[in-house]
């Protein structure tokens, strides 16, 4: 009897490690193929984390390239501005309106030693031509309210510029923008705070358009469908530039409850401020960012 007990007992151990062995088995394969499942999901995530930062360093490479391949305009701005050029600033007002004006001035004298207006089949000086331009626009501005009510409003918008400038004066500005690229950045930051200089005398010279005008073409180019189609046909930099300082226009519009069409800054703000993140070939590029930050606390804008 005890012999068969002990076979029994013996059985029932060999059966019990044989289930033993079976459960670890099961268990065991099951853990493995969720380490084996998680070592290939982490294997993949690191493929990505590594394809996304080679496809940063390239995005890095690109623009370190695009950069070396622009030469400083500095030398250039100060040959055809003056030496004070460098003061010049859209956060400080360390310059006079005297010395702004001169500036300006200046770079009228340099278009004419390049033969602009003659080359254009025009006549004066570039200054004078300017005048003529700053008035044919200011006396007739284009519509920024109401443009799709009727296909009038629509085509004087499309055509705005074409009708009032002529096309010798389109030539004109359009052989200024392309042959002198490398300042044009610089010429634009220097009109528009000769523009929208607060002296302390409050003079305005009769070639300096009213900030009403400034108002009407900044939402024209802005949110018109006239505008948007002008500023689609110009090249990144003017169109990303236009838009800034279009930006920086509605904002003193708002400020002096100028802005009679009620247009919302915050959008402009945000896909201006992203444009000029994402291109490289602008020397003054930290500082437009720090005005558009500051335009963000002020609206509100996360």
């Amino acid at each position: 009897m005890s012999y068969n007990k002990s076979i029994k007992y013996s059985v029932l151990a060999l059966l019990f490690c044989v289930i033993a062995y079976l459960c670890y088995s099961l268990i065991a394969g099951y853990y493995q193929k969720k380490i084996e499942a998680a070592k290939i999901q982490e294997t993949r995530a690191l493929q990505d984390k590594n394809a996304a930062l080679k496809g940063e360093v390239e995005n890095l490479e690109g623009e370190l390239n695009e950069l070396k391949g622009l030469k400083n305009p500095r030398e250039r701005i100060d040959e055809v501005f003056g030496s004070s050029s460098s003061l010049l600033s859209l956060e400080e007002k360390n310059l006079t309106f005297k010395e702004i004006e001169q500036m300006v001035m200046a770079f009228f004298a340099y278009l004419d030693e390049k033969g602009y207006v003659e080359k254009n089949k025009l006549t004066g000086s570039a200054y004078n031509q300017y005048e003529a331009i700053e008035n044919g626009l200011s006396a007739s501005v284009p519509v920024v309210s109401g443009e799709t009510e009727n296909l009038y409003n629509l085509l004087q918008n499309t055509t705005h510029f074409y009708r009032i400038l002529g096309k010798q004066r389109l030539s004109l500005v359009k052989d200024i923008i392309t042959d002198e690229s490398d300042i044009i950045e610089f010429a634009m930051k220097t009109f528009y705070i000769w523009y929208t200089y607060e002296n302390d005398n409050g003079i305005r010279m009769k070639s300096q358009p009213s900030l009403q005008a400034l108002y009407d073409y900044a939402g024209f180019l802005l949110n018109s469908l006239g505008g948007k189609s002008y500023m689609a046909r110009r090249d990144s930099k003017i169109r990303i530039l236009t838009s800034f300082y279009s930006v920086l226009i509605l904002d003193i519009a708002n400020d002096k409850n100028l802005n009679a069409n009620g247009l919302d800054i915050r959008p402009y703000i945000r896909t201006t401020f992203k444009d000029i993140t994402d291109y490289t070939g602008l020397f003054d590029k930290r500082e437009y960012l720090n005005v558009l930050e500051k335009l963000k606390i002020k609206y509100n804008i996360s």
